[in-house]
């Protein structure tokens, strides 16, 4: 049975609804009442608020507005600023981003698998300190984002492939106990498609696809549902590609990211040329000829395509985002061929928009918007 919202968490939907159209395209008060369906005067109500508070700012008049000009808003950066903590199975970045998404400060250290998280985790704290010194205004949290599976409420990682010390280690209590923030933890690939619907124009108001191809192969969903967007994890990364395949870390055979990622496509071509220790050099070896890349890329292109197939099949997505080190010359190489390729074998044959993330710094951008997520909801408790 759907629940039906009470006044309360409707104003509190509409606000979020508000200021993340603000965060989106500096949209005037009169284009807001037309994307949202309230009311000039509802909408005032509720920008006149977040004014007061700080959290937005009057932009520029529209000089190209017939009439009366209008005034674009945007948030305020010096409403205050968030840490962003992303951790992978090869490195760590931290950095500071203002309430606007400006990265202010950063920091990068590669760590290996098998380090300790207590070990990591001290590191990242002392480090947060160090970048956060001087910043001025309010400290919001700390989000923070790593390889799935995880829960997210309890703040921990489940059975992460190749982060088995990871396993139920309280991640989120950690910061908390550290700093005594707010923090929230979610999965790299879901909290990087939350931020490509802030910073890029090409998906805003789709529901799309966000792939992260490194290391490992990670996914988010967008999907678009009673004009708002809604987030779902999912693990395209382990759907089976390859029935007689390898077993993967997670226990399964033939799972996609045993293929499709960075990490297996440079293993595959180093059995063909064992000088190619990367996507970049790959990709630099397909544009200029080399055999061993053109086969490389060739199979990456198979494998990818029956990722995105299963996608198609089972999602009504418009886009797909690529993020990660395959983005490295993805338009020249990757994008024609899979897009033609799953509009051939998926079953709607729909044609899906092949793009690279416009998140800037994937990791540190992704991370700190889930704190400016929250922000959103929690706007009139602050």
């Amino acid at each position: 049975m759907k629940r039906t919202l009470n006044a309360s968490e409707m104003k509190v939907r509409n606000r979020a609804g508000i200021l993340q159209l603000i965060r989106q395209g500096g949209y005037s008060r009169a284009e807001i009442s037309r994307l949202t369906g309230l009311t000039r005067a509802a909408v005032t109500v509720i920008i006149d608020a977040c004014l007061s508070r700080g959290m937005i700012a009057e932009g520029e008049k529209n000089s190209s507005a017939v009439g009366r000009k209008s005034v674009g808003l945007r948030l305020n950066g010096g409403y205050g600023w968030m840490a962003g903590v992303n951790i992978s199975r090869r490195a760590y970045t931290v950095g500071i981003v203002d309430f606007a998404g400006k990265i202010c400060r950063e920091y990068r250290r590669e760590i290996t698998a098998n380090d300790a998280p207590e070990k990591v985790l001290g590191e990242i704290c002392a480090k947060t300190d160090e970048l956060r010194a001087g910043m001025p205004g309010r400290f919001l949290g700390i989000g923070i984002t790593m390889p799935g599976p995880l829960d997210r409420e309890r703040g921990i990682l489940l059975h992460v492939p190749n982060m088995e010390s990871w396993e139920n280690f309280p991640v989120k209590k950690y910061f908390e106990d550290r700093f005594g923030c707010p923090v929230r933890l979610d999965n790299n690939s879901n909290a990087a498609a939350k931020a490509e619907e802030v910073y890029n124009p090409d998906v805003q108001g789709k529901s799309f696809l966000e792939l992260t191809v490194d290391s490992g192969l990670g996914s988010g969903l967008i999907l678009h549902m009673d004009n708002r967007s809604v987030s779902f994890d999912c693990e395209l990364g382990h759907t089976c590609v390859d029935a007689q395949g390898e077993r993967c870390g997670c226990g399964s055979i033939g799972c996609a990211e045993m293929y499709a990622s960075a990490r297996a496509i440079v293993r595959y071509a180093q059995t063909l040329d064992a000088s190619l220790c990367s996507w970049k050099e790959i990709a630099d070896g397909y544009l200029s000829g080399q055999e061993a890349c053109k086969k490389a890329v060739e199979r990456e292109i198979l494998y990818l395509s029956r990722v995105l197939v299963n996608a198609a099949n089972c999602f009504d997505i418009e886009a797909v985002v690529f993020a990660g080190d395959i983005a490295y010359r993805f338009d020249e190489i990757l994008a024609k061929p899979l897009e033609e390729r799953t509009q051939r074998e998926s079953i709607k044959r729909k044609a899906l928009r092949m793009l690279t993330s416009q998140t800037g710094n994937t990791a540190v951008a992704s991370a700190a918007n889930l704190i400016a997520d929250a922000c959103l909801y929690m706007a009139e408790e602050n």
